[in-house]
């Protein structure tokens, strides 16, 4: 399963939701939602306005791949 880091990145770089929002332009729930990998998609365009605002250049700091458990 791919998930974000995006609530690590955040706390390091000491952002919250609403100074996200704002430097993005991204409703700050999409934000949260984005954070918490609550979000069922993610918008290319928004990962990419992420990216920029927290000066991210590789996308592999910002999403990571954790294997599912198998019963």
């Amino acid at each position: 399963m791919l998930k974000l880091k995006l609530d690590r990145i955040m706390f390091e770089k000491k952002y919250n939701t609403k100074q996200l929002s704002e430097e993005t332009g991204i409703r700050w729930n999409t934000i949260d939602d984005l954070a918490k990998n609550r979000a069922k998609n993610w918008s290319p365009e928004s990962l990419n306005k992420i990216m920029i605002a927290l000066k991210i250049e590789d996308i592999n700091e910002l999403i990571e791949y954790e294997k599912e458990q198998e019963d």
